[in-house]
């Protein structure tokens, strides 16, 4: 562990202190709303705490932004590819009650709803909207807060509000029926995809060659059954839709974000004029970040913000993301390295997250929040220091000082930054176009 020296922070003792002390007792307060996975009444509970509590802190108004929820988005997917995969085995069955024409018809029919779910399910476990439609709804909360400090001179009617944007998410993450998930994620990385090129392969070999024999019969039939169990198993056990089973969310990431905002709430005099600053919190992030698409959809006067996301905070190892490698999303440049100069400015260590290789692109499988924004051309980072080894870890003081000291250098440094572009493009020369020639006085 590396040890922060706090006088190296650009947050003074006193509110280095006050600011760590909150996200420390209010991140405790928020593991009273268990099972909070998107659009249930923990999680709508939740919501209002944060708003109430963010209000009670900062003096300024803070409001919930219901949405349109999809819980069966993203990880909640999952389990519906195990159902897909027992309609596709009782069709293989089928498939040995007639002769061979009607054999080989109902097995071909058998893969081609085999794939065709597989495919259409991986989508939307992947968080692809474009079958949410139909999916179950259900309403869940954003909580959005925002101030500003407007310019004191309001004759130049072309100044443009700056918008800084800090968000992070209060749902919960989907559990397991087994309590040790991390084990039960290696198995399901190997039994998942065995089982379904097995059932693919038994499903193409039986079209080709038939069953006539009564050995043929019994090997068609046990090896698939074997297979295709312990697939179906897996699926429909490694992400689990109760809310009992919920994963929980430590509510770090989402107190930093609100410390951080209230720390220039309280000190006006940080932010410089004409700057916004704004609070987010979403619900049902988890289901395909689906509180981070309709906070975007929703406000399309933040489409020129700059927004700075933090993700699951599980351990003292923050990292920033550069990219959605999987999906091909890139965050900003300027902000991955606004965040990585405030980190070294403070002396804390921040590296990126590898993303080149299979196995690193499998890591940012669920994306990130800040995906949502940059798929519509909003720069954003994430910062996150996420771990399946580590996850119920408590986190030492000395991890959130660290955490807390680079999202208000971030901040700070975001708004700084801006200004001396500002002046740098004012006092660049003008280019006139003009040829200059020899001349000579009269």
């Amino acid at each position: 562990m590396d040890t922060f020296d706090i006088s190296k922070s650009i947050i003074s003792g006193e509110d280095l202190l006050d600011g760590v002390d909150f996200i420390n007792a209010f991140s405790n307060e928020l593991s009273e709303y268990s099972g909070r996975i998107t659009g249930t009444e923990s999680e709508t509970a939740c919501a209002r705490a944060l708003r109430d509590r963010l209000h009670q802190e900062s003096n300024v108004k803070t409001r919930l932004e219901a949405y349109k929820a999809y819980p069966l988005l993203g990880r909640g997917a999952f389990p519906l590819i195990g159902l897909w995969y027992v309609l596709s085995l009782a069709l293989y069955y089928l498939s040995f009650a007639g002769g061979r024409i009607a054999g080989i018809l109902l097995t071909v029919l058998s893969l081609v709803v085999f794939i065709t779910g597989i495919v259409l399910l991986s989508m939307l476990f992947l968080g692809s909207t474009r079958l949410k439609g139909l999916l179950t709804q259900k309403v869940s909360y954003n909580v959005v807060s925002e101030f500003s400090k407007p310019f004191t001179d309001t004759s130049d009617v072309d100044k443009k509000e700056r918008i800084f944007i800090i968000a992070a998410n209060h749902d919960d993450l989907l559990g397991s029926v087994s309590r040790n998930f991390g084990k039960l994620r290696k198995i399901t990385m190997v039994l998942a995809p065995v089982s379904v090129i097995i059932f693919v392969l038994f499903c193409i070999i039986k079209i080709a060659v038939g069953t006539e024999t009564t050995a043929t019969l019994v090997t068609f039939i046990i090896l698939p059954t074997v297979f295709s169990l312990i697939g179906i198993a897996v699926f429909m056990t490694h992400f689990s839709l109760s809310p009992y089973h919920a994963r929980p969310n430590n509510g770090i990431s989402t107190s930093v974000a609100m410390a951080t905002f209230s720390y220039f709430a309280e000190q006006p005099d940080l932010v410089p004029e004409g700057v916004r600053i704004v609070y987010a919190s979403f619900g049902g992030e988890n289901s395909g970040h689906g509180g981070s698409a309709a906070f975007v959809a929703s406000h399309p006067e933040f489409a020129g913000a700059q927004v700075l996301c933090i993700g699951d905070i599980q351990s003292g190892n923050i990292r920033v993301a550069e990219c959605d490698s999987l999906r091909n999303i890139k965050f900003s440049k300027q902000l991955v390295s606004i965040a990585k100069s405030s980190a070294h400015e403070q002396d804390i260590n921040l590296t990126s997250i590898p993303y080149e290789g299979l196995a690193n692109k499998f890591n940012s499988l669920h994306g990130y929040i800040s995906g949502s924004f940059a798929k519509e051309g909003i720069k954003s980072v994430t910062l996150t220091a996420k771990s399946y080894k580590e996850e119920g870890k408590v986190l030492d003081r000395n991890d959130i000082e660290k955490l807390f000291s680079i999202t208000v250098g971030t901040v700070q440094k975001l708004m700084n930054e801006d200004i001396k572009e500002s002046i740098s493009e004012i006092s660049a020369p003008v280019s006139t176009n003009m040829e200059i020639v020899n001349a000579q006085g009269k």
